[in-house]
């Protein structure tokens, strides 16, 4: 039975995407778990790294990838090392096509 709308069409998930969702999401639990492990709120880690709140808590849901500079900046803040960061998440096994060709020769 239809509503009387229009249904959204239905697009197969890129599977480069979904899974690095799923990295950064995961970052982002283990993120918030040491910052209340060390009984820190987000404003006051972010201060102590020199961040946003705003920024930290996009981190911490997964809608931003830290980058390796704010991963040790990160760990650094909490006094961890970044492996206690990365402890334990999965490695991606999709990658991203490449855009474009650097003019290199062709076997």
């Amino acid at each position: 039975m239809s509503s009387g709308q229009p249904e959204a069409p239905k697009v197969a998930e890129d599977p480069y995407k979904a899974e690095r969702a799923r990295l950064l999401l995961a970052f982002g639990e283990k993120l918030r778990a040491e910052r209340e492990r060390h009984n820190l709120s987000q404003e006051t880690l972010a201060e102590m790294v020199n961040v946003h709140r705003t920024h930290l808590g996009a981190l911490e849901l997964g809608l931003r990838d830290p980058h390796l500079t704010m991963l040790l900046i990160l760990a650094d803040g909490l006094g961890i090392s970044p492996g206690t960061l990365l402890e334990g998440l999965f490695v991606p096994r999709e990658r991203k096509a490449p855009t474009h060709s650097k003019g290199g020769r062709v076997g």
